[in-house]
């Protein structure tokens, strides 16, 4: 039996690359909510807020598709859902930032 067999075999509670990757996918999204949000405080209605949420977005949306394309990982459906999730939060939470 390889590694990737035991990693794969078992419950899905037994399997930590898994929850890796939804923890990872709501970190980046929790970061990018921090950010954009701060930066929508902090400069209202100025267009720097602007850039800084839409900067913000796209270096989140780069640290989840390094993650999701690093080999090794499963397509476990709870992981797709997770970086699923986490990609439609950080779209819709530039939203806010960019409109007003």
């Amino acid at each position: 039996m390889d590694e990737r067999d035991a990693i794969e075999s078992g419950e899905p509670i037994d399997r930590p690359p898994i929850y890796r990757i939804v923890l990872i996918a709501f970190l980046v999204w929790s970061s990018h909510f921090i950010v954009s949000y701060g930066a929508a405080l902090i400069f209202p209605e100025q267009a720097i807020a602007r850039w800084i949420a839409g900067a913000a977005m796209l270096l989140a949306f780069a640290a989840l598709v390094v993650r999701a394309r690093r080999p090794g990982w499963m397509r476990d459906p709870m992981a797709l859902g997770a970086l699923g999730l986490a990609l439609a939060g950080i779209i819709f939470g530039t939203l806010p930032a960019v409109v007003g």
